[in-house]
């Protein structure tokens, strides 16, 4: 059955001509691969009043201004594989104003923009091809056979292709507990860089800022923080273990 969707202005205003032009309801729905009842609903009043504009319907007030709605759309369209809880996270840092999710699939669906949920396999390929391929494996080499990479749960860093690459590589993996995200050092690291960003003001409002701002902030990160979260994994390890893979202070 053909959906039931909104027709946009231009929509409208061609299924009208086509009607006046003689052209069966049923036949116009065909074209525009919408429900019947959608033309039926817009030739009834245009027949009434001579107007196409959709009336105004009670409701809520929408939770986002147009101008905020463009930043959601040039979001999703500059990277094509962002979910819809990362275009959230963008706009939230780059705008300081929180929404929901559900928000944010609301105004895809209106730009005919699907929403992504997060593709494992593809994050998992990038992976490979931009941090393992290019810097870590390369790294891991230099430091000779007793290097071990440490990675957490996360789905790109357990789908196939990264196994595969990783064990075709001779990279040593370490076991990582299925329960325990927090033993992993580089969210303090996440943390504190996000800190110092919402720091700045007035904060970026478009995503190049954004990304100029990460860099210069993550370039000016001490090295003691490095340090010191390197030299916390022994104690993090033994929490881990006594917690039986459970909640760690760190």
């Amino acid at each position: 059955m053909p959906p039931r969707r909104k027709l946009n202005e231009f929509e409208r205003g061609r299924s009208v001509a086509w009607f006046q032009d003689g052209v069966p309801k049923r036949e116009v729905a065909r074209r525009l691969h919408v429900s019947i009842s959608v033309i039926v609903r817009l030739i009834q009043p245009f027949t009434a009043t001579g107007r196409v504009q959709e009336r105004r319907r009670p409701g809520r007030p929408k939770k986002t201004t147009p101008r905020e709605d463009r930043l959601i759309e040039r979001l999703a369209l500059q990277t094509k594989t962002a979910s819809s809880s990362i275009i959230r996270r963008q706009r939230r840092v780059a705008t300081n104003i929180n929404i929901s999710q559900q928000t944010i699939r609301n105004r895809l669906h209106g730009f005919n923009l699907r929403f992504r949920r997060p593709a494992g396999n593809l994050t998992g390929l990038r992976y490979r091809d931009e941090i393992l391929r290019p810097l870590a494996v390369p790294t891991l080499q230099q430091m000779g056979p007793q290097a071990v990479h440490q990675d957490d749960n996360a789905r790109p860093h357990r789908v196939r292709v990264v196994n595969d690459f990783l064990q075709q590589s001779g990279v040593n993996r370490m076991e990582w507990p299925a329960c325990s995200p927090d033993l992993n050092p580089i969210e303090n690291l996440w943390d504190e860089l996000d800190r110092k960003v919402r720091s700045n003001l007035p904060p970026p409002r478009v995503v190049q800022h954004l990304y100029q701002m990460l860099q210069a902030e993550w370039q000016a990160l001490p090295q003691r923080i490095f340090t010191t979260l390197v030299n916390s994994m022994g104690t993090r390890c033994v929490e881990c273990q006594n917690s039986q893979g459970g909640y760690t202070h760190y």
